[in-house]
C-alpha cells in the first residue's frame, strides 16, 4: 500500500490569490493617494471588483493595512528571532543570515514596506503598538548578534552594536525606496551587496595585512620625499 507524500506547504488557493491582489492594489493606491485619500471604492475599481465582493476579504481599508503590517513588519521580527537565538552559529554567519533575510523581505515587498512606513500612525490599536514592538524586537535581535560578535572577537573591538544595527537595518529598509524590480540589477544581487557592506563595516582587519600596508605606505612616502628632494636639488642654484 502506497501513501501519497504530503506537500509541506499548502498551495495558494484562489481566495489567497485574490486577497494578495487586493493588497497589492491597495498598496499602490496608498502610495499614490495616501492612506487617508484612498477609499474602498478606489480599491474595488483597481481590482476590478465590487465593493461588496471586497468586503468578503477585508471589511475596511484599516484591515488591509493591518494585513500589510503583518506581512512586512511583524514577519521581519519573526525572521530575525529565528536567527538571533541560534548561539551555535558563529556571529558573522548569524549576521549574514539576518541581513540576507531582512533585505530579501524588503526587496520582495518594496511597495508594501513603503506603505507600512508611511501609514503606521493610521493603524488602530492594538495593531499600532504591535507594529512598534515588532520594530524594537527586530533591532534588538540585530544588536544581540552583533554584540555577541564583538564580545567573541569576530567583530571589531570598540564597535557600537546598536549604531551598527541601526545602520544595517537602515540600508535594508532604504532599498524599498529606490529598488526597481524591473531594473537591470536583480533583488538577489542587491541583497548580497547589502550583506557584504554590512559585514565589512564590522569585520576586523587582518593584523598582518595592516602591518604590511603600513610598511608599504611608509616606503612609498619615503620614495615620494626622495623624489621631491632630488627635484629641489636639481632646480636649486649652485653656489
Amino acid at each position: 500500500m502506497t501513501s501519497k507524500a504530503k506537500d509541506p506547504k499548502p498551495r495558494p488557493t484562489r481566495n489567497d490569490a485574490q486577497r494578495q491582489s487586493i493588497l497589492e492594489a491597495a498598496s499602490r493606491l496608498f502610495i499614490e493617494k495616501g492612506f487617508g485619500g484612498t477609499n474602498i471604492n478606489d480599491i474595488a475599481d483597481a481590482v476590478g471588483s465590487t465593493r461588496t465582493a471586497l468586503y468578503y476579504y477585508f471589511p475596511s481599508k484599516e484591515t488591509m493595512l493591518e494585513a500589510l503590517t503583518e506581512e512586512v513588519t511583524e514577519k521581519a521580527s519573526a525572521l530575525a528571532q529565528s536567527v538571533s537565538g541560534r548561539d551555535e552559529l558563529p556571529a558573522d554567519e548569524a549576521l549574514r543570515l539576518l541581513i540576507r533575510q531582512h533585505a530579501g523581505l524588503i526587496l520582495s515587498h518594496p511597495v508594501q514596506f513603503r506603505v507600512v512606513e508611511r501609514s503606521e500612525s493610521s493603524l488602530p490599536e492594538p495593531h499600532r503598538s504591535a507594529a512598534q514592538n515588532a520594530r524594537r524586537a527586530l533591532l534588538n535581535h540585530f544588536v544581540r548578534v552583533i554584540q555577541r560578535g564583538i564580545d567573541g572577537g569576530q567583530f571589531r573591538r570598540g564597535a557600537n552594536a546598536r549604531i551598527a544595527a541601526f545602520s544595517i537595518i537602515g540600508m535594508c529598509n532604504w532599498s524599498a525606496w529606490w529598488f526597481d524590480a524591473g531594473g537591470e540589477m536583480p533583488a538577489d544581487t542587491v541583497a548580497d551587496t547589502i550583506v557584504d557592506f554590512g559585514l565589512r563595516m564590522l569585520l576586523p582587519e587582518s593584523p598582518r595585512r595592516a602591518r604590511a600596508s603600513g610598511i608599504e605606505d611608509a616606503v612609498g612616502q619615503m620614495r615620494e620625499a626622495l623624489t621631491v628632494f632630488e627635484a629641489q636639488l636639481k632646480t636649486s642654484p649652485k653656489r
